[in-house]
């Protein structure tokens, strides 16, 4: 089985910030447990067509973006379609932020944007019962620190048979659902630092405080030690 990871890039951040800390694509590089070489970066959102061969991959990842799901651009829906189809294949998935919306809109739920507001900078999640039992929470505490921005979020849940919400907070009920054995999906950022967070909170004008959290590179830890490289 491969260890290597696929790291679908959904959009570009502010340029200033790329800059300085690099793109989504280069803060997954940078919190993977795993030698630079073996993550394979496609810009799905310029164009780029998805692998031929996904299956040579361990892991998929679907990164954040800018974008939103409502702006319905074609690669979108076909993105989210593959992605669950390769799950269901039994290759391991991980949807962040923009990449947790769009498969759990896939998966039967709404995406839009948030009616409790944007939610921007370091914020806390609680676990659910299912989300405490579920391998990739295994050892968290039953509260999590993680960095977050996001406008849009799932209001309504994926209805999908299976899917299982593992997290939430005030702002935003569904932080984190598991579907089947595959597919895990996280609203917040563990890929991204706080001090790149605090830099775009300034960078776009938005409102937020941001402090340090062992729970983001934790959690990637945890998602390709217990999926990706498993024995």
């Amino acid at each position: 089985m491969s260890t290597k990871v696929l790291v679908l890039k959904t959009g570009t951040t502010h340029p200033d910030l790329v800059a300085r800390d690099g793109d989504y694509d280069a803060w997954f590089v940078r919190s993977l447990p795993c030698p630079p070489e073996d993550v394979t970066v496609v810009p799905v959102y310029d164009g780029a067509p998805l692998p031929p061969n996904p299956e040579d991959y361990g892991g998929i990842i679907l990164t954040g973006s800018p974008l939103s799901v409502r702006d319905e651009a074609p690669w979108m829906r076909a993105l989210g379609e593959w992605a669950v189809a390769r799950a269901e294949a039994g290759q391991p998935v991980l949807g962040v932020c923009f990449g947790h919306q769009l498969i759990g809109e896939v998966l039967g739920g709404r995406v839009e944007q948030n009616p409790n507001g944007r939610e921007a900078g370091t914020v806390e999640v609680q676990l659910t019962p299912e989300g405490a039992a579920d391998p990739l929470f295994e050892g968290f505490p039953a509260q999590l620190v993680v960095q977050a921005t996001h406008n849009d979020a799932l209001v309504i849940p994926p209805s999908a048979p299976g899917v299982r919400r593992l997290a939430g907070n005030g702002n935003t009920p569904w932080q984190a659902f598991a579907w089947g054995e595959h597919l895990r999906a996280v609203q917040f950022h563990p890929e991204l630092a706080d001090t790149s967070l605090q830099t775009l909170l300034d960078l776009r004008g938005w409102e937020g405080s941001t402090r340090p959290s062992p729970h983001g590179e934790a959690l990637l830890r945890a998602w390709y030690q217990r999926w990706v490289a498993k024995p």
